[in-house]
């Protein structure tokens, strides 16, 4: 059950978050912190809620039914708190993990290029030099969001003379350059931004592993599961809409079918999760992911043709310009749908 003080909250301010409008951006990350959003899945004793991943997906899922922009924070700062979850507890603090799970602090996500990388899609677009007392990292990283203005850390993957590494990179770096946010054409309150590292240095503590193609694996289930969540939650809101108004049989058949995909999917997807065998085997992950996105295609479709000509009058949209910019969105954040039918069969070869 999410907060019923942000569920106001994200209803009132949807449009500003899709538009960027800076100040309940900037405010975003603090109100889904003080809600608890990323307590979620998190041991008590690490200051979480004690519950499941299952738990911390549904959370998210239920922002994406008020704002996909929102939801896609939470998912960057969700995710990264996961990676900190395999550190050593005695650095947490260095990490600012009680303030990222207030929302005090933003953590990104850096590794979706690594995320291409593990499945032969693209090489690592940053470089690792060993240097005294740690690594030099050099370049780009073009698509990052929750790169909060007021500073984070990102995670991010670079390949090196002794393989691929993983660090957190904190923002503050000197040669760490955050450029201005890209120019999306929604989700603008998410902070999504490009960077470059020019010679930035990093110290053994920041890094997260020397073992990346054993480490991406096994994080990638909760990375792929919690991005599923955009898609679960905007289903469920154009399910929704289309649910208030009263329609023939045709449109409430499609609708009970679609409930019914969903429903299955989302078995198969907590099901695996808590059985830990999409560490081993992606294939079904992928195929979930793959599905999902596809169902939020039909949803918004069916919110279109069930609501007709209302849809496209401003007056009466209700929503309905932003649903279909944030439905655009799921295919292709990474990694894309494309890529994942791409590596399917790769892996059927």
């Amino acid at each position: 059950m999410l907060n019923a003080a942000l569920a106001v909250w994200l209803e009132q301010h949807a449009e500003a978050l899709n538009a960027g409008e800076a100040d309940v951006s900037l405010a975003l990350l603090q109100q889904l912190g003080q809600a608890d959003v990323f307590r979620q899945g998190i041991p008590k004793h690490l200051g979480g809620l004690g519950n499941t991943l299952k738990d911390a997906i549904e959370t998210v899922a239920k922002v994406a039914e008020y704002s996909v922009t929102a939801a896609f924070v939470s998912w960057s700062q969700r995710t990264y708190i996961e990676y900190l979850l395999t550190a050593k507890a005695d650095v947490l603090d260095e990490f600012r993990f009680d303030e990222l799970l207030t929302g005090e602090y933003a953590g990104a996500t850096g590794l979706s290029n690594a995320m291409k990388f593990l499945s032969g899609l693209e090489p690592l677009q940053i470089r690792a030099e060993a240097v005294a007392g740690g690594w030099k990292l050099n370049g780009k990283l073009p698509w990052v969001t929750n790169f909060h203005p007021a500073g984070f850390t990102v995670a991010v993957a670079a390949d090196s003379a002794q393989g691929p590494l993983l660090f957190l990179v904190p923002s503050d770096r000197a040669g760490f350059d955050r450029r201005p946010n890209l120019e999306l054409i929604g989700l603008k309150g998410s902070s999504t931004a490009a960077a470059t590292l020019t010679d930035v240095i990093v110290s053994p503590t920041e890094l997260l592993s020397d073992k990346a193609t054993q480490y991406l694996p096994a994080i990638r289930p909760a990375f792929l599961g919690l991005q599923c969540a955009l898609s679960i939650g905007l289903i469920k809101r154009n399910l929704q809409q289309v649910i208030a108004k009263k329609h023939s049989n045709v449109v409430n058949d499609q609708v009970a079918y679609i409930q019914q995909q969903l429903e299955e999917n989302l078995a198969v997807l907590f099901s695996g999760l808590e059985s830990g065998q999409f560490v081993t085997q992606a294939r079904r992950l992928f195929e979930i992911r793959i599905a999902l996105s596809e169902l939020t295609q039909h949803a918004i479709q069916l919110e279109l043709c069930s609501t007709g000509g209302k849809c496209y009058l401003t007056p009466y949209e209700d929503g309905f310009t932003r649903r279909l910019k944030e439905s655009a969105f799921i295919p292709i954040v990474t990694p894309s749908v494309l890529q994942l039918k791409t590596e399917l069969s790769r892996l059927s070869a």
